[in-house]
């Protein structure tokens, strides 16, 4: 036979945390911008394959700050046959 839950069990109404406000929010915009893709296809795509390249990109050009901030110079081979290298000049180059 089912038994009815007991109402001591329940813990009340719960106060919403920050994590459950911004999921809130971010499912409101993320509505909002499904629904201005769906009018505008070509802007979409396009600001979907900027994000894209954004994401792909981002930390690539992070490993390459930081090997210039570290190493003072950093090396980009092109198809095997051209190689760039970008240095940072010396700080004391002892010219006035």
């Amino acid at each position: 036979m089912h038994r009815p839950p007991d109402p001591s069990d329940r813990t009340g109404i719960e106060r919403p945390s920050w994590r459950s406000i911004v999921a809130g929010y971010a499912v409101v915009v993320a509505g909002l911008a499904a629904l201005w893709a769906v009018s505008n296809p070509v802007a979409g795509a396009t600001v979907l394959a900027a994000a894209g390249a954004v994401r792909l990109g981002a930390p690539r050009v992070a490993g390459a700050v930081r090997c210039l901030r570290v190493c003072r110079e950093f090396t980009v081979d092109l198809g095997g046959r051209l190689r760039i290298t970008v240095t940072r000049p010396p700080v004391d180059d002892g010219a006035v």
